[in-house]
């Protein structure tokens, strides 16, 4: 329970790794089709050629578990439950609401349950909304999933009509240079964000705290990005006003002034889409972030103190998600 509830809060710690789609599905599928029951057939299909996703392993197994278990409760007099995955590519508007244009790699649950209603599913994400009984459901597999989805730089999405059953689908970035990973013998966790790609990308990372700033700068510049520092939300404000080109912004939570949130909102109108990533290191910042879910998507959660390998791959994983495919 308190798992799932930090996680509807976006407040878990996730450890994201490369994750083979699969491997990934077809172990699930083994395991589930000796625990959803003999009327449930489980199948699995992904798309050739799917670039490797970037996802917490042990967070996306529970997720896809919880889903399949939703699937099941729906599927009363049996079914069949698909898990698929594929690569998709969303430009403009075009995606579900509130979601970045870029590259996304889509693991869908469907079933061939009973289905649910349009006002079920606008509710279907709500913490503690459940449509089993009294006493046979918590009401936050979904809300978890959906927290999950958007802490790891994605969305959850969810289609059902009564009788037609229900399909859920969780958008999540793919891996820092899959593409270049792919066409290579060697596919490592973590890449040198200079040798990975011949564009080097600029950083505006934002702390009021010099000693943390520094140590920033210096684990980013190794990386081989080029940073932009600023003490306060003000000074990078102005940065952005200057024409600064800017490709993520890494933002402290907690500042005089100009909190994170409010700097990643005001960035974001200058600059629709941008990537940012939003660092804490307080557990009294949950009503901070919890406000912040107005803002949903628009921002990935570090906890502090950060990794300089856990920075680097979450940054590459927003650019890797808005970077145009043009193979």
């Amino acid at each position: 329970m308190t798992r799932r509830l930090l996680s509807f809060a976006r407040r878990d710690e996730l450890q994201a790794e490369p994750i083979e789609a699969l491997p990934l599905l077809a172990g699930l599928c083994e395991v589930l089709s000796h625990t959803l029951g003999a009327e449930v057939a489980c199948r699995y299909h992904v798309a050739p050629g799917i670039p490797p996703l970037l996802a917490d392993k042990g967070q996306l197994e529970t997720v896809l578990v919880n889903l399949a278990s939703n699937a099941r409760d729906a599927m009363p007099q049996g079914g069949t439950l698909t898990m698929s995955a594929a690569e998709m590519r969303l430009e403009g508007s075009s995606g579900p609401r509130g979601m970045m244009p870029g590259r996304y790699i889509r693991i869908a649950v469907e079933d061939t349950g009973i289905g649910m209603d349009p006002m079920t599913v606008s509710r279907v994400g709500e913490p503690f909304f459940t449509t089993k009984p009294r006493g046979a459901g918590t009401g936050l597999g979904l809300s978890m999933a959906k927290g999950f989805a958007e802490q790891s730089g994605g969305a959850l999405t969810v289609e059902s009509e009564p009788g037609r059953g229900t399909v859920v689908a969780l958008w999540l970035p793919p891996a820092p240079n899959s593409a270049e990973a792919l066409r290579s013998d060697t596919c490592p966790a973590t890449m040198n964000a200079q040798t990975a790609s011949a564009v080097v990308h600029r950083v505006l990372v934002v702390d009021d705290e010099p000693v943390v700033r520094e140590m920033l700068l210096g684990m980013l510049e190794t990386a081989g990005y080029t940073v932009l520092p600023a003490a306060s939300g003000a000074e990078a404000l102005q940065l952005l006003d200057a024409g600064e080109a800017v490709d993520v912004l890494v933002s402290d939570l907690s500042m005089p002034g100009m909190g994170g949130l409010a700097l990643i909102a005001a960035a974001q109108a200058r600059r629709p889409h941008l990537p940012a990533v939003l660092l804490t290191g307080y557990a009294g910042d949950g009503a901070s972030i919890a406000v912040g879910g107005a803002i949903s998507g628009t921002y990935s959660l570090l906890r502090k103190p950060v990794r300089g390998t856990q920075l680097v791959e979450r940054i590459e994983a927003l650019i890797a998600v808005r970077e145009p495919m043009q193979e």
